[in-house]
């Protein structure tokens, strides 16, 4: 699946999204997330803000092996309805590790979209990439 031009264009610009996963009971999480759009999927780092396990504990990460079935939600909201809008990505969610296809690019296109993860050591934690089966929106065209 591929992204319309105007949510490709909110997503690339947008700075933060909402990633929902469920585990293995269907028990569901959302956290925040940075994000960037790399060959029609999103990436996301696990990064080294400080947190209180390895990488490859996060619930998100025991999530996804557990249930690949993902979401991830980024809307602006403001006082002005008129200017609202939101993109919901419903799709598979993999991770990514260190030296598999695609990782440098993507550590990459993170880096590209945020200056913070200059001095984060991203390239040596697995990224997730969630690869959209179902794209909605609102208030974009």
């Amino acid at each position: 699946m591929t992204f319309s031009t105007g949510v490709r264009a909110r997503l690339e610009t947008a700075r933060v999204g909402r990633l929902a996963t469920a585990d293995g009971r269907g028990r569901p999480s959302v956290v925040p997330c940075c994000f960037a759009v790399q060959d029609g999927s999103l990436v996301s780092a696990l990064d080294d803000k400080p947190k209180d396990r390895d990488a490859r504990e996060l619930r998100r990460v025991r999530d996804i092996e557990a249930n690949p079935y993902a979401a991830v939600v980024v809307d602006e909201y403001t006082p002005e309805w008129s200017e609202l809008w939101w993109i919901q990505i419903r799709g598979r969610a993999g991770l990514v590790g260190p030296g598999e296809e695609d990782h440098a690019a993507g550590v990459e296109t993170l880096r590209e979209k945020y200056d913070q993860y200059a001095d984060h050591a991203i390239e040596r934690r697995p990224l997730v990439r969630i690869t959209p089966g179902h794209v909605r929106s609102w208030g974009l065209e």
